[in-house]
């Protein structure tokens, strides 16, 4: 194929222009990779003016939040209470992070609340109480509140700075020394040696007193002499058995109540005659007491029989008659006169009684 020669003459200028304008978009491209290589590890250059001016759209469930302190000076080691406030709609999750970045201050405890406002929000508020150990102007960093933002990505806010300034406990810093001499105080002291004395002599005195009292009671104390002796059980028993008998007998009237109270004035004689207790007692416990101590006595038959009749007419609602009556308390009166305790013969009664008797027929 045959070539103008227009285009002979023509060809090596544009191939040499289009060989430099190749070269400088090289160079171009080099030099915009090296600038881009230059940028720290997560910036982009903005692509375009406009670009550059644009901000991100506001989250509209992002809370408001502030931080504040309870006072604006304060000692090294003393206690401050930072108080993050986060105002934010009903039903979104405000938290403060566990850890808190708070240096150079220490965190001591943290506690929070919640309120309600009534208009849709609520308000969150973290108590932090913090304190710093160096004196001088500090600074109460930012602290990260996070939410759940649009789509339930968690987000986050930070509050502003607060400063803070940490005076010493050194009065006169940053050069401190020693206070001049004080002048001597005059100290007065007690002299309690008059109360003493006084309190000795007073309780000597009252000592004194009450020994007077001590003797003068005993010495007019009244002696109480012992009094007679007590009765005889059968006495005791017979005299009530003969007011039982006074009351006379019915016939045809209830007489049940006569054996009760009979039977009760046995029971109590042989207690009180064999020395044990005997009013609690069943007929068959006190048979048993009896044996124990009485022994095997002839009247035991009879005795057993007597009680084992009044608990007939006791407990089996038997009626009996005025005669029946009249032999239940004969039978009672001989049982306190066959038990009683008889009376010891004094030594040498017999020789007497035989001398009396040779005597009288001499």
């Amino acid at each position: 194929m045959s070539v103008p020669a227009s285009w002979g003459r023509r060809a090596p200028r544009t191939f040499g222009t289009i060989h430099a304008r190749g070269s400088l978009l090289a160079v171009v491209v080099v030099a915009g990779g090296f600038v881009l290589g230059l940028l720290p590890p997560g910036q982009v250059a903005p692509a375009r003016a406009a670009d550059a001016g644009t901000e991100a759209p506001a989250d509209p469930k992002a809370p408001t939040v502030a931080a504040r302190v309870d006072k604006s000076e304060a000692h090294v080691g003393d206690a401050i209470v930072l108080t993050i406030t986060a105002v934010s709609r009903r039903g979104v999750p405000v938290n403060l992070p566990n850890v808190v970045e708070l240096s150079p201050f220490s965190l001591l405890s943290r506690s929070e609340g919640e309120t309600d406002l009534g208009d849709g929000h609520v308000r969150r508020e973290f108590a932090l109480r913090i304190a710093a150990y160096e004196p001088g102007p500090a600074s109460v960093p930012a602290v990260e509140v996070t939410y759940l933002g649009t789509g339930g990505a968690v987000r986050q806010v930070r509050t502003q700075p607060v400063e803070v300034k940490i005076a010493s406990l050194i009065a006169n810093e940053p050069e401190p020394a020693l206070k001049e001499d004080a002048t001597p105080v005059a100290v007065w002291k007690r002299d309690l040696t008059l109360v003493i004395v006084a309190g000795g002599v007073l309780a000597a005195a009252i000592g004194a007193l009450v020994t007077f009292l001590i003797v003068r009671k005993l010495r007019a104390r009244v002696i109480v002499r012992p009094g007679p002796p007590p009765r005889p059980a059968h006495e005791v028993a017979l005299e009530r058995l003969d007011r039982l008998g006074a009351y006379g007998f019915l016939e045809n009237a209830d007489n049940r109540p006569f054996y009760f109270a009979v039977s009760e004035v046995i029971r109590d004689y042989l207690g009180a005659r064999y020395q044990f207790d005997s009013l609690e007692l069943t007929t068959d416990e006190l048979m048993a007491a009896l044996v124990r101590r009485a022994g095997q006595a002839p009247v035991l038959t009879e005795i057993e029989v007597w009680l084992s009749a009044c608990d007939l007419v006791k407990f089996a609602k038997v009626s009996p008659t005025a005669t029946e009556a009249r032999g239940a308390l004969e039978v009672a009166i001989r049982l306190v006169e066959s038990t009683r305790p008889r009376p010891e013969a004094p030594v040498g009664a017999p020789a007497r009684a035989l001398a009396a008797g040779a005597a009288s027929n001499g």
